[in-house]
Parts: structure tokens; sequence; C-alpha cells
């Protein structure tokens, strides 16, 4: 799988990264260069450098994998990954910046005049940048195993360190530029790559003609698949393989749903299986096989491809509409599409790290401006990630055996004659995922960098510290927060980048995106209300998250929850119930106790009144 022009791109990438950031060092001397790039940048480069932290990993190949494993359901990804900055441009992006405060917590204090709501606030931050460095770590460790062929742990590591560096040398105002510039390289790698590729394969029509006339995916090229003890297939058809030797296997056959292959929802065993060793050339028969030892297996090609755990079978026409292999195999399709269409839409305006950057613009005209040039980069950019998936069903089918799918993007381009061309277009696809992850992990550390320097080191642990130690402090919060990402990073490669990514949103929906939008628009809202709903709605999430996780480790856990579909989607999309609990909490709390904070109507003013009256506070204060 190692390619020399995929190492070149990395290496590419990689240089011109440290290289931008060693020359925007010089531009980071303050604290508010730091925190808010002196609160000097202007729509255009603000857009560019929001859109290259906001299109992560999760973006680049995170979709494209998820199209290609669960087809036309994950489509919903993008469409509100894009629509919700059209909420935030209508709602959000005017009164924050008005408002003059840096954080989410800043925010909180300012708004609701309470230094413990501002704690909570804090709690949540780290929480939901943990969660989100999640599927950029996953993404460094599988971009750098498919480029240069070294373990995923390995890469994730590297990456982690050089985005560590970056982020303490230069911090904010460092790090915008170096967005701005990996945002480019990020568009013209999905880009450039998608029009050779439909040059090559066809036009979009020709695609999806070829999906709709063959009724499941089939192997355009022999495949060499290494397997492990406990490696588990679901076989569609009969399957002829070849083994470098005897091999011991358990077999469980598929009882009356074994056609649910053409349905769309994986066909399930009827009992614990049999247990017999299989001879060098040998053929599988439908149902699931769990590999008992080492083995290589060669697997020729037209043959019907066997999904990988965690890929239910799927026919071409299921992958095609509505309610298949992702929603459909739920149990309860309608509740898990509208979660995670809530999740996604609401938690975009919760995002700590994204909403940080329109603190930085010099006015609320030009955050809302801002915020309209990164609506039509972000539309135009995800144009392109479903065409990877699509393509990579019709002729990389191998990776769903092989369970990487997320690397579709990475490794499509080289299925591309003649090989220089595969070759260079893998290189440009590796320096965009490179671009991608660096991009939103040195916001993410942006981010809670400043939650631990700014605000638990500088305003709790040492309110009287200086501008140096204040900087200093900055830098070690960036440092423990990205080796607690790497670490992290490393226990979740067997997670759906997407799906990390979804669980980040849902958090975020359900504690920020209330707090913010009925702190904006509504003076009843109470302290007291602001606080127990943002920790009702930020709690309940990542406790049913934390189960769901759990669940891939606990088979009693998990066959509970697949004996209840219902209670199984809202654990894992649990944005549909926690979002209405968080408002509801907030609503009914305000009205039962309507004690207003002190100086609301002035700080109502503040965010909704035109800046040249001068009302706006500021929270960073130059020592």
């Amino acid at each position: 799988m190692t390619s020399p022009a995929a190492i070149a791109g990395l290496l590419a990438m990689l240089i011109a990264t440290v290289t931008v950031g060693i020359f925007a060092r010089r531009f980071a001397r303050t604290t508010s260069d730091f925190l808010v790039a002196a609160r000097a940048v202007r729509p255009a480069a603000n857009a560019a450098a929001i859109s290259g932290e906001y299109l992560s990993a999760a973006s680049f190949l995170g979709i494209a994998g998820l199209v290609m494993k669960y087809g036309f359901d994950v489509l919903w990804y993008p469409v509100d990954y894009a629509a919700g900055y059209l909420v935030l441009l209508i709602f959000i992006a005017g009164p924050l910046r008005r408002f003059g405060a840096y954080t989410i917590p800043d925010f909180a204090e300012g708004r609701f005049a309470s230094p413990r709501l501002r704690r909570l606030a804090v709690g949540l931050v780290i929480v939901i940048g943990l969660f989100y460095t999640l599927p950029q770590m996953k993404a460094a460790g599988i971009t750098v195993a498919s480029a240069v062929g070294i373990p995923y742990g390995a890469g994730v590591l590297l990456m982690a360190g050089v985005v560590i560096t970056i982020v303490m040398a230069g911090g904010m105002r460092g790090v915008t530029i170096v967005q701005a510039m990996q945002f480019t390289v990020k568009l013209f790698a999905i880009t450039a790559p998608s029009f050779v590729l439909l040059i090559h394969f066809g036009s979009p029509t020709g695609i999806f003609a070829r999906l709709h006339a063959n009724p499941i995916p089939r192997l355009s090229q022999p495949l060499v698949a290494k397997v492990s003890p406990g490696d588990e297939w679901q076989v569609v058809q009969p399957l002829h393989v070849r083994l470098d030797h005897p091999s011991r296997v358990r077999l469980a056959s598929l009882g009356p749903d074994s056609a649910s292959a053409e349905a769309g929802t994986p066909a399930q065993p009827t009992g614990g299986g049999r247990e017999v060793t299989l001879a060098p050339s040998a053929t599988l028969p439908p149902g699931q096989v769990q590999w008992q030892q080492p083995t290589r297996v060669e697997i020729p090609a037209g043959s019907a491809v066997p999904y990988g755990v965690g890929t239910p079978p799927s026919s071409n026409a299921a992958w095609l509409h509505p309610f298949g292999p992702l929603a459909g195999a739920s149990g309860q399709p309608l509740l898990f599409t509208y979660s995670l269409i809530v999740a996604i839409l609401c938690g975009t305006l919760g995002l700590p790290h994204i909403l940080v950057r329109f603190y930085t613009n010099p006015d609320a005209r030009q955050a809302r401006r801002t915020a309209l040039f990164v609506l039509l980069l972000v539309g135009f950019f995800y144009l392109w990630p479903p065409l990877y998936g699509a393509l990579g069903r019709l002729y990389m089918p191998g990776l769903y055996t092989t369970g990487l799918t997320d690397a579709v993007v990475l490794l499509l381009p080289r299925q591309i004659g003649p090989s220089w061309i595969g070759d260079t277009l893998a290189g440009i696809t590796s320096a965009g995922a490179f671009a991608a992850f660096a991009a939103t992990l040195s916001g993410l550390l942006i981010s809670l960098a400043g939650a631990l320097g700014h605000d638990i080191y500088g305003r709790w642990l040492r309110p009287e510290a200086g501008g140096a130690e204040r900087n200093l402090a900055f830098r070690i919060g960036a440092l423990t927060a990205g080796v607690a990402a790497a670490f992290l990073g490393l226990m979740v490669e067997r997670f759906d980048i997407n799906v990390l990514v979804g669980w980040a949103f849902a958090i975020a929906a359900s504690s920020f995106f209330p707090m913010l939008v009925l702190g904006i628009w509504w003076r009843g809202l109470t302290t007291a209300g602001a606080a127990l709903g943002t920790a009702s709605g930020g709690v309940a999430a990542t406790l049913a998250i934390a189960t769901t996780m759990v669940a891939t480790a606990s088979p009693t856990l998990a066959g509970f929850l697949d004996r209840h579909p219902a209670l199984a989607v809202i654990l894992a999309q649990p944005t549909i119930v926690t979002l209405p609990l968080a408002i509801a909490v907030m609503v009914g709390v305000s009205l039962a106790w309507p004690r207003p904070p002190a100086g609301v109507a002035s700080t109502m003013l503040q965010m909704h009144l035109p800046e040249r009256l001068g009302l706006r506070r500021e929270y960073i204060r130059e020592p």
C-alpha cells in the first residue's frame, strides 16, 4: 500500500505547514494575538481559515468513506454540515461578535453574570474538544499508514507532534494563516482528482447506471486480505478462496433472513455455528465466517465481496435509496435520520473552535460576511466526497472486506492508469488529508489551550499573571491537550470517522446551542435555567454516547440494545431527546424562578445594537 508519491505529498504539506507556521510566528506577540488574532482578520481570509478548520478529516475522508459504506442515508452529513452555517449566519454570528467575548465560557459568564456557569462551560469545551480530536487522530493514523506503510499508532503520534508544535509556536494568529493555506490545498486536493476520476470512469449518470445494473458489489480485481483471529466476515454468496495454509474458521449459517442483503439489512446467524478446518482451496458458504488463526486469503476477481465487521451487507438498490444499510439497519430509520439531522445542524452552532473564529473579525458586519463566505466555500467543497464513495463501491469493493472504507479518497486515485497519473493523484489527496486533519486539530488545540490557559490558569489559578506567563500557560495547555488527544486517538481505530464527529456534534447541540440561541434572543433566560439546561443536555448526551462506546466491547450490553432498537438509536444519536430536554429545562426553570441576572438589559443591548455605540466589553485584557 506504500506509495512514493503519497509520501512526497505528505512531506510537501508537512514542510509547507511548518514553514508557514514559522513565518506566522512573528505576528504572535500579545495575549490577544494568541487568542483572537488581535481581532484583525478580514472576512475573506477568515472564511478561508474557518473553512480550513471546519472541513476536517470527517469532511475530506469520512463522508466519502461513509457514503461508500452506507450510501444514500449519509448524504445528510454534507447537507447539514453546510446548512449549519446558514443558521449560524442568521442567529449567532453578529450578536456573538458584538458581545466582545473570546470563548463560550466568556459568553456564559458575561451574559449570565455567573462564574460558576463559566466553569461548567469550560468543562464542556474540554469534553467537546477532546471528542472532536478523535476523528482527526483517526484520519492522521490511516493517512500516514496508507501512504508510508507504518502502523496506525505511529502515524497518530507523528502527526500529533507536528500540529502541537505549530499551535505552540503561533497561537491563533499564526494558525489563521496556516489554516487559510490548508483550505486551498484541501479544495484543490478534493476537486482536481475528482475531474480526473470522472474522465477515467465516466460521468455521474453512467456511474449510477452501473450501480443500478449490478445487484451486489463484486470485486473488479483479485483481493488479497490478511485476517487475524477473531476477524469476522459476512459472506453474501458462496465464495471460493485460496488460503496460504489450512485454517480453522467458525461458520454460522443464515436463517430465513439471508435474503436481507437485497433489503439492505444485515442477516442474522441462526446459531453459534460450527468450527471447521478449511483446505488451502475452499468455498465459504453464505453466512458469518469467524477466522480462528492468522491467514492470508486470496479472493478471485468477479466474486461477490465479503463484508467485514461493522459493514452490513447491502444490495446496490438498497445502497442507492433512503433507509438503507445505515438508517434501515438501526430498526428505527425515521428516528435515526431525524436525530442525525438535528445533531449536525444544531451542533455546528455549538462547536467552541468554530465560534471562536467570529471573535477574530474586526466587527459584527464582517463576522456576518465571513459566515456567508464560509457557507459558499463549504457548500462547493461538499459536492465532491460523495463521488468518491460511489466510485469506491464500484471499483474498490475490497475495502468492505479490509475495513478501510475511510481511506477510499486516498486509495481510489491509484486505480487510474497510467500508474504515474494515479500516483500523482494519490500524492495530492494525501496532502489534502494532511491539511484536513492538521487544520481542524490545530483549531481544536487553540480552543482547548484557551480553556486551559485563559480560563483555568489565567482566571482561576493565577488571575494576577502577566502576559508572558499567560502565553506560556497557553502553550502548556496546547501541549497537554495534544498529548491527551493523541492518547485517545490510539483507542478509536475501529470507529468510523464521521460517527466520532457526530458524537461531538451531539454534545455541542445538546449543551451550547440552546444556551447561545436562548441567551442571545430571549432576555427571560435566567442563570439557573441556563446552567441546569446546559448541564442536563450536555451530561445526558455524553452519558448516552459513552454507553454506546461501552456496548462495542460488551456483548451483554450490545445484545440488550439489539433487542431494543429505539433505545439503541437514542443512545447512539441522542440529540433528538437531549436537545429538547435542555431547552425544556432552560425554559421551565426560567419561568418557574424568574430571576434574571444583573444587568441583563444592558447585556441584550450590547448584543443587538450597532458596535459604533461603544457598548462592547473586552474580555481579553493585556496586563
